[in-house]
């Protein structure tokens, strides 16, 4: 049960929704149906993401291939909370009856609060991110939604990293300023849209969602208590601090690895260094500092605990090899051999690698790499690499791999490319 400040932060709340999903009948049949059943003016956009920002009273229709072609996104100004409850009870029985889900679908909540009744405190700006993340209460969501825990497109924020290798244990407010939180579209919390006075969730979804209209208000009142008690109650407690802590403790050792090469190797016996393919001691302690901070952001960024290590001096680079990278929140600018990722991968090679559920942006991926359930944006994608149920899309995509299953959204492909069961939407023929 809510206490009666928490109901009147719901019932002065702002919600906006984000609709994904399928239909029986052409764009312009479902707009004039929803502008009858919801009984407002509805826009046809020629494109996802248009510029046009919808109101409490015209909201926008666009396509949204992003699950499959004929994937359509209804997008709600920001409502009242009573009037969005109705919205959303509306939608989602028109979903039922007129169109359908599957598991690429989601509906984003997007929340704002009614500043002049709740006061300036309630304005986004004021959030403190790091305090909501180690507060909010994420079990909740997947206990009624268990098929998005592991999505690419809404994963965990419960992610705290160090900003620095040589940060201590402290205490107090300056203690956040050492820290990283999530802070990208693809997560179960979009914190991006904090400068446009709202936050969006993107926890919910799936196949069927349409039939949960409990569980999304459930969850929907859960997001609107969680952003006021963190917004109403800036603070630290004793229990932040103890949550952060323990935190703290998953990266001990790379903060004591972080000052030394003998540290390093006391503390990570399985992760092998050379310079140059060369193993001496010597020769990785003249570079250790210089290497440093990049080996640091692979453990405490993409959960490094083994594997081989090279930095190649000539073309200053890392070079990491077999690795188990099941929980990358950022990997950039290397080259990845034969390792078995899941997570962010920015800007890197890949050779023979298996990549699950992971997002790839401008990347290279050679030698029978596979990527499986994964969003590929402006990569190239080589001869003999298979692309397994993905997303692959962006004006600089290069694709001469095969791919089965997916939806090739957009890009450029190559005589050597070869797609089964994918749905191709937009793609330019090169030799």
């Amino acid at each position: 049960m809510y206490s009666n400040e928490q109901l009147i932060a719901i019932h002065n709340s702002k919600i906006g929704f984000e609709f994904e999903f399928f239909a029986k009948t052409d764009l312009k049949e479902v707009k004039e149906s929803l502008t009858r059943t919801l009984n407002k003016k509805i826009r046809i956009e020629e494109k996802a993401h248009s510029d046009f920002s919808p109101s409490e009273d015209v909201f926008k229709l666009e396509p949204d291939n992003s699950g499959g072609s004929g994937m359509i996104e209804l997008v709600t100004g920001p409502l009242h909370f009573t009037e969005a409850k109705l919205i959303m009870a509306k939608t989602l029985k028109w979903i039922r009856e007129n169109g359908s889900t599957n598991d690429r679908c989601s509906i984003h909540v997007n929340i704002a609060f009614n500043g002049s009744t709740l006061g300036p405190e309630t304005n986004m700006t004021n959030l403190d991110i790091g305090k909501f993340v180690l507060n909010f209460d994420e079990d909740r969501v997947y206990e009624e939604f268990p098929n998005r825990k592991n999505s690419v497109y809404a994963k965990s924020i419960k992610f705290v990293i160090p900003l620095s290798g040589m940060t201590e244990d402290s205490s107090g407010k300056t203690i956040w300023k050492n820290y990283m939180f999530v802070n990208e579209k693809y997560y179960g919390v979009n914190f991006t849209k904090i400068p446009k006075g709202y936050i969006e969730f993107r926890y919910l979804g799936g196949a069927d969602y349409e039939k949960k209209y409990n569980a999304i208000l459930r969850m929907t009142e859960h997001f609107i208590v969680s952003l006021y008690e963190t917004l109403m109650n800036p603070q630290y407690t004793k229990k932040d601090e103890a949550e952060l802590n323990k935190i703290l403790a998953n990266h001990k050792n790379v903060i004591n690895a972080y000052k030394s090469y003998k540290k390093f190797k006391e503390a990570y016996p399985k992760i092998k260094l050379m310079i140059d393919l060369k193993t001496a001691d010597n020769i990785i302690e003249m570079y250790y500092v210089k290497i440093r901070d990049v080996l640091f952001k692979l453990i405490t960024e993409g959960g490094l605990v083994e594997g081989l290590v090279n930095y190649d001096s000539d073309v200053s680079r890392l070079q990491l090899k077999g690795a188990n990278l099941e929980h990358c929140f950022n990997v950039t600018g290397i080259d990845l051999v034969d390792c078995d990722i899941r997570g962010n991968i920015i800007e890197c090679d890949l050779f023979g690698c298996k990549v699950n559920d992971s997002s790839l942006i401008k990347c290279n991926l050679f030698g029978y790499t596979e990527v499986n359930g994964s969003k590929v944006e402006d990569s190239y994608v080589s001869r003999n690499v298979t692309v397994n149920n993905c997303y692959v899309f962006g004006d600089m995509t290069v694709f001469s791999g095969e791919m089965i299953g997916g939806i090739f959204r957009k890009g450029r492909a190559t005589s050597h490319a070869e797609f089964k069961d994918a749905e191709i939407i937009e793609i330019e023929k090169i030799k």
